[in-house]
């Protein structure tokens, strides 16, 4: 991450976001102010990212993105100068999560969405297994944040962000069922931030 270019990226784009996309934020002080964290947040939008970014000044996030976004050389270059790195997510990719573990073991700020892929009308669609294995592996806290879209123009979005998921109580094994397990509790941290 070049971090002057991602604090020059957030200054750019954030006049346009607070008129056009503005938010609705609660919950910032349940992100640590040091130390290595994963944010699992769903995912309706490309705007996803850069709300997250802008709307937590404080810390960096390195977001695991999707391999298609590396495939041009210039978007690779861009896209890693933000801390963004690739995941293959047709297949178990686990250079990806080499990567995810390094930098939390780093004492990094790790953004993952854990859908897999955009859900346009944003309803509950599964998690996937991914950031379990992360997030127990490395013993870092697992932050859940909620995003109200679908975007509309010139209305607040809700942002929150909700205290750590606990996984006291699951197995010390990491087999398919502890991974469910801790899944599902990473899911319904997240869609429990959702106002009704």
């Amino acid at each position: 991450m070049n971090k002057r270019f991602y604090r020059f990226m957030c200054a750019f784009v954030r006049p346009f976001y607070a008129l056009f996309f503005p938010a609705r934020v609660t919950g910032t002080e349940n992100i640590p102010r040091e130390g290595a964290f994963i944010l699992c947040c769903n995912h309706c939008s490309n705007h996803d990212p850069f709300y997250l970014a802008l709307r937590e000044p404080q810390r960096y996030f390195h977001f695991m993105s999707k391999s298609n976004l590396f495939r041009w050389k210039p978007a690779a270059a861009f896209f890693t100068a933000l801390g963004a790195f690739s995941v293959d997510r047709g297949n178990s990719d686990l250079a990806a999560i080499r990567m995810a573990l390094s930098l939390l073991k780093e004492g990094h700020g790790l953004a993952i969405f854990p859908q897999g892929t955009r859900v346009k009308d944003n309803h509950p669609a599964p998690m996937l297994e991914g950031v379990s294995m992360i997030a127990l592996r490395s013993g870092a806290p697992v932050i859940p944040a909620y995003i109200g879209g679908p975007y509309r123009l010139f209305r607040k979005t809700q942002l929150s962000f909700g205290p750590p998921v606990s996984f006291e109580g699951l197995p010390k094994r990491m087999d398919s069922l502890t991974l469910d397990a801790a899944t599902r509790r990473i899911e319904a941290a997240v869609w429990g931030l959702k106002d009704d």
